[in-house]
């Protein structure tokens, strides 16, 4: 038995001495010793492009429907007209009937502070608007503008004050059938630069309660209102440089290069990084805040269908990502790109650039801002890709 035992194992022996003596087995003593044959690991890389262009596109939005009206301007948003058309369907109930006295009612939420105040004039518009218009200037008014009892043509909006007398002569003509009454309603202006910027809020008639309204007095202590049909807050961005903005609107167009991916890269991670300049952004107005909207930003980002910004396919294309920030602190902001950048290294899609744009362009007024190619290094806007090349086999069998 034990014989037989010791026979086993020089079997053993002898058949593994004869394997790792023959050259042409699969797995030499050589191979295994000098590694000629070992993948080497691919390096991984960090791509960064600082992007070939980052330019502006306005694009004309119509923000009819919001529910407050602003005057005023905050964070290079301003409001600068307001447009009112009022219901007269009523009137001719009371034809003939004596006026005593007219104003006009606006119901304003918030100043923003106790001190500021805007000096406006109230003048007839000339044509009609609608709240689906898309208004990016004030339309043509009459020259002369609406003036109140005494001859005032200048008015004063503050916390305190948000009544405004009118001249009765006017008013009287319409309840005598000799005028119209304006047709197409008024528009209320800037009278002057004010000091200090701030920004005043009121009800527009779509919020549904307190609209603006035209209260006439007539003679027997009765009061007719007429009120808002339709309002709109006629606004533009003056802010120059990176800036996202809902409601006026304007998107940001990023073009950038990456042809310095070798063809065999593999990409692990890609996204487009800005830097928020804090100080320029607007989240949500003290109105707003009011109503219970929330101070984020909501973006989306695409791919549009054409470089040409003049086309209309710009406005429209591959959609990225979509989520939100805050736009008033300062911070770095990346949107990742998932598999997008992998079908451009591929050559399943043309690089056409990324368009940044409020998700709420069409809802309401915000604005992001970014630094831009001309900041510090450290905050410029770029594309960056995280990718390794294939691992490589050396030597030869």
């Amino acid at each position: 038995m034990k014989k037989a035992f010791i026979y086993l194992v020089l079997c053993g022996l002898a058949a593994a001495s004869g394997c790792g003596n023959d050259a042409e087995g699969p797995v030499t003593r050589p191979f295994l010793d000098s590694g000629s044959y070992s993948p080497k690991a691919g390096e991984t890389v960090r791509f960064v492009d600082t992007l070939r262009s980052v330019s502006v596109v306005d694009v004309p939005i119509g923000l009819g429907q919001a529910s407050l009206l602003k005057l005023g301007e905050v964070r290079g948003i301003r409001f600068e007209a307001i447009l009112i058309s009022f219901g007269f369907d009523s009137l001719p109930e009371y034809a003939g009937r004596t006026v005593e006295s007219a104003s006009i009612y606006l119901p304003l939420i918030t100043v923003q502070d106790t001190l500021f105040h805007l000096g406006v004039r109230f003048h007839e518009l000339l044509g009609p608007f609608s709240e689906d218009d898309v208004l990016t200037e004030v339309p043509a008014y009459a020259a002369e503008p609406i003036t109140g009892p005494a001859g005032e043509t200048v008015r004063d909006i503050n916390i305190e004050r948000n009544t405004f007398p009118i001249a009765t002569g006017p008013v009287q003509a319409w309840f005598d059938g000799t005028e119209a009454a304006w047709p197409y309603g008024i528009v209320i202006v800037w009278a002057v630069e004010p000091d200090t910027l701030g920004l005043i809020e009121m009800n527009a008639q779509n919020r549904g309660v307190n609209p603006p309204v035209l209260r006439v007095a007539l003679a027997g202590d009765e009061e007719v209102i007429f009120p808002a049909r339709a309002d709109y807050t006629v606004t533009r961005c003056t802010q120059d440089g990176t800036a996202v903005v809902g409601g006026v609107a304007r998107r940001v167009y990023f073009e950038y290069d990456l042809s310095g991916i070798p063809e065999r890269a593999i990409p692990h991670y890609s996204a487009l990084v800005l830097s928020i300049d804090g100080a320029r952004g607007l989240g949500a107005t003290v109105g707003e805040l009011l109503l219970g909207l929330t101070t984020d930003f909501y973006y989306y980002l695409y791919a549009p269908a054409t470089e040409d910004p003049n086309d209309p396919a710009f406005l429209a294309g591959t959609g990225i990502a979509r989520s939100s920030f805050v736009p008033t602190l300062d911070a770095r902001l990346r949107i990742p790109l998932g598999r997008y950048t992998i079908d451009l290294l591929d050559g399943q899609r043309a690089n056409t650039g990324l368009v940044l744009q409020s998700d709420l362009e069409t809802v309401r007024v915000q604005k992001a801002s970014f630094h831009g190619g001309d900041a510090d290094q450290s905050l410029r806007p770029l594309i960056e890709v995280i990718y390794t090349l294939p691992a490589e086999f050396g030597g030869a069998r």
